[in-house]
């Protein structure tokens, strides 16, 4: 009777560890390795709206095509600018490879010419966007960072583990609200040496795709030290369609015309 007891007892912890979070033991490697898959899965296109404003300056807009997509590791994100006019043609490419620091290329359509950027210029802005490429690339993973699970709670009602990220010969670290129910990254937060946020991060609106997964409408950045606040809005995506390999390639992505 006792041994009966004990198996049906384990059988109910094994079980409620499956119900919130998928097996038992996970570990902040697995979460962020699930995070990216979640979010990288399918090839996409979104078109979006970024509404910046810095201290006292009138609000600037931007609004602009990303595509990308995920292949065994290999990630790929092509970004061109509509609007405003001055930035009409702008276009921004960033390669991610296994064991490899990213890559970004801008193309200029004043000079017609590509150029190379640093990865991790901390200071590098697309566009006039106020965005970063660790915006765009913080939830991807990357050799030599460390990620530990620091506690759990909630965030918006919602049960989250805070994933801490150590990031190889930088100081600070990187804090990560990740929802349990599936695995999306709801906030962050940027830390200095000195425990000050430097860059926070955060879901404000979200919508549901015809498969029923959820994804951030509308989000939010603060950039404390510059006074600066960021609004992306995503007006329309698709998702799992097709892309041109012209739009990755470094030597093509500024001048292939993908639009009819």
């Amino acid at each position: 009777m006792r041994k009966n007891i004990l198996i049906i007892t384990s059988l109910v912890f094994l079980l409620t560890c499956f119900i919130t979070t998928g097996f038992c033991g996970i570990t902040a490697d697995d979460i962020i390795k699930r995070v990216a898959e979640r979010n990288f899965k399918d090839s996409f296109r979104v078109a979006l709206t970024i509404e910046t404003f810095k201290g006292q300056k009138p609000p600037s807009m931007q609004a602009l095509w990303v595509s990308g997509k995920l292949q065994r590791g290999v990630a790929d994100f092509f970004f061109d600018f509509d609007e405003p006019k001055e930035s009409k043609g702008l276009r921004f490419l960033l390669q991610i490879r296994p064991n490899q620091d990213p890559k970004v290329y801008m193309h200029l359509p004043a000079t017609g010419k590509t150029l190379p950027v640093v990865s991790d210029d901390a200071s590098f802005d697309i566009g006039g966007t106020g965005l970063n490429t660790e915006d765009i690339l913080g939830f991807v993973p990357r050799a030599g960072e460390k990620h530990s699970i620091v506690r759990e709670e909630k965030f918006d009602g919602q049960d989250c583990w805070v994933i801490q990220t150590l990031k190889t010969g930088k100081k600070g670290e990187h804090h990560a609200w990740v929802r349990k129910s599936d695995f999306t990254v709801v906030k962050s937060e940027d830390l200095d040496a000195n425990n000050q946020t430097t860059r926070s991060y955060r879901v404000i609106k979200f919508f549901k795709t015809q498969d029923g997964r959820e994804f951030s409408r509308e989000e939010e950045i603060k950039i404390p030290k510059k006074n600066t606040r960021i609004l992306v809005r995503q007006d329309h995506a698709v998702f799992g369609i097709e892309l041109a390999n012209e739009l990755f390639d470094p030597e093509k992505f500024g001048t292939f015309k993908w639009k009819d």
